[in-house]
């Protein structure tokens, strides 16, 4: 399993790499909606959105926001929480827990409830395997996020 991880580590690329999720401005938003034909965004909640499941950091959530404005948005993650479900649908986005990423259950899932292709569709994640590859695999671009930041509040 460390042989495979290694691999997948040295090989597996995302479309585009960033610090942190507010990198991906409104103008680079709109930007792979007119040029890449992306029209929906999955995204990772923890070590994505916010640390160490704390709460999700007040610049993160009003990057939420202003991605909602231009994407169709889906939550995916291998974890449960309910707190998160019940923030994000309250913000009308759907939370999709134990995904099973990186295999097809979840992405699936995902692009469905969409109504995407994958093709149309970017996964933000912060793990290698489980976001980067997983969306690689299933078909859609990647985004991978290095980190969020505890300071971010």
């Amino acid at each position: 399993q460390k042989a495979i991880y290694y691999f997948l580590v040295k090989h597996a690329k995302a479309d585009l790499e960033l610090d942190k999720v507010t990198e991906l401005t409104e103008e680079m938003v709109i930007a792979i909606k007119e040029h890449a034909g992306i029209e929906g965004m999955i995204i990772d909640v923890d070590e994505t959105l916010r640390k160490n499941s704390k709460e999700i950091p007040q610049c993160n959530q009003e990057w939420l926001e202003m991605v909602a404005k231009h994407l169709k948005i889906v939550i995916l993650s291998n974890g449960l929480d309910k707190d998160m479900k019940t923030y994000f649908e309250g913000l009308g986005i759907k939370y999709i827990p134990l995904a099973f990423k990186p295999g097809p259950f979840g992405f699936s899932k995902a692009c469905k409830s969409m109504g995407l292709n994958p093709k149309n569709v970017v996964m933000v994640g912060d793990h290698i395997v489980d976001d980067v590859f997983g969306a690689k695999i299933n078909g859609l671009k990647s985004i991978e996020v290095n980190d969020v930041k505890d300071d971010e509040r």
